[in-house]
């Protein structure tokens, strides 16, 4: 289940309001015991993750705990997936680096930040972009790789094979500056190249500017991904489980420094119920 769709479940719960936050004091009132000792004050506001309505009853924040985690647990299976993704297609830049064909000559000054190996050689780009074919031909010509090519997009093995004897890093960036995947709407992607080719600026500046922003995009995403599992599912998560499990616990007014800086998650079992 992915996040989105764990907190969407969450929001139809009746009386969630897990996005209010709430004093530290009421926290405690509601989550400890009196005749149990307190941490040491924080200095930070806690921020109640739970939903109220399940601070009451420890079965319900079990459940809520079950959704979150096993929710979030499918989008660190997606996470994991993207970094070794993202590391196989960058050995495959460097690989690149040294491929020929090339026509050499004067280079374009594409953004550090795309990590490719080296500069792109500008008649190179002005071969690959010259292409005669467009992109409804490339994807009746090229191989149907996947379910997506087969649909009519234009997928990656499409544009190679569309551009042979063009230089394989310059193919790889043309690409990658209209798509920061394998395959592309082939509407976009005839946008973009009758842009890239219309540009008369002696650095390219469309293409080098569209490369950057795809770059950024996916990169961007995968951030946004490590973002969401962390502060909100995990705190989330902690919360939920504090909850259910050691409800009583002194330090669930100050997670997650508490499992470490007193009482310490070693105390838990002594409140475990």
């Amino acid at each position: 289940m992915h996040p989105f769709l764990a907190l969407l479940f969450a929001l139809l719960i009746p009386g969630y309001n897990g996005f209010t936050s709430y004093p530290s004091k009421q926290l405690v009132t509601t989550r400890l015991s009196p005749s149990k000792p307190s941490s040491p004050p924080s200095s930070l506001t806690k921020v109640n993750t739970l939903p109220e309505a399940f601070t009451h009853n420890y079965e319900d924040a079990r459940g809520f705990f079950y959704i979150w985690f096993f929710g979030g647990s499918g989008g660190v299976g997606v996470a994991l997936r993207q970094f070794p993704a993202q590391y196989a297609k960058f050995q495959q830049l460097l690989s690149m680096k040294n491929d020929e064909p090339t026509l050499g000559g004067d280079t374009i000054g594409i953004s550090p930040l795309t990590l490719y190996p080296r500069d792109l050689s500008k008649a190179d780009l002005d071969k690959v972009l010259n292409n005669k074919l467009s992109v409804e031909q490339m994807v009746q010509k090229g191989p149907k790789v996947n379910y997506l090519s087969q649909r009519g997009y234009l997928c990656y093995p499409s544009f190679v094979d569309a551009n042979k004897g063009c230089n394989p890093l310059t193919v790889r960036a043309v690409f990658d500056a209209m798509s920061t995947g394998d395959n592309v709407s082939p509407d976009v992607a005839q946008t973009k190249l009758d842009e890239f080719k219309n540009d008369t600026s002696p650095d390219r500046a469309a293409f080098k500017n569209s490369l950057l922003q795809t770059k950024l995009s996916g990169f961007a995403s995968i951030a946004f991904l490590l973002f969401l599992l962390g502060p909100i599912v995990g705190a989330t998560c902690l919360d939920a489980a504090s909850a259910g499990w050691f409800p009583e616990w002194p330090g669930n007014d100050n997670l997650p420094s508490s499992l470490l800086v007193g009482p310490g998650f070693w105390t838990i079992p002594q409140y475990w119920i």
